[in-house]
């Protein structure tokens, strides 16, 4: 296996699913690539080229995120700047607003989605 055979999934899971996926799909204005309505695989798949983001439902996830810390779902953007006064204006809730991360590379800035995971944007300013 070589490093450019892999590509990423990140799969949310949720109790309450779709009311997560439209949140993502709404604020976020993510497209979506797939719906599937399964027995054991019901969820939506959203569309990121190769990779992709899904969010599901489990049975074993209850309520919100308990530990939002432990994994943080990032988002490439062009101006973290303007990504940043366009989810202000949506109200969502900002962890930390945009800031030169420390190495001097990029700018950042973190936000919490409705069930407390929390997702981190990176870019330019």
């Amino acid at each position: 296996m070589k490093l450019k055979d892999i590509y990423m999934t990140v799969c949310i899971w949720s109790d309450d699913y779709d009311k997560l996926a439209k949140w993502y799909e709404n604020v976020l204005n993510l497209p979506v690539r797939e719906r599937l309505s399964y027995p054991d695989d019901t969820g939506v798949d959203f569309n990121f080229g190769k990779n992709y983001l899904y969010i599901g439902r489990h049975d074993k996830i209850k309520g919100k995120s308990k530990d939002p810390y432990r994994v943080m779902t990032g988002f490439n953007v062009k101006s973290v700047t303007k990504t940043y006064e366009e989810l202000k204006k949506k109200k969502v809730k900002i962890i930390a607003k945009p800031f030169l991360s420390p190495p001097g590379d990029c700018w950042c800035m973190t936000i919490a989605d409705p069930e407390g995971n929390i997702l981190q944007f990176f870019g330019g300013k």
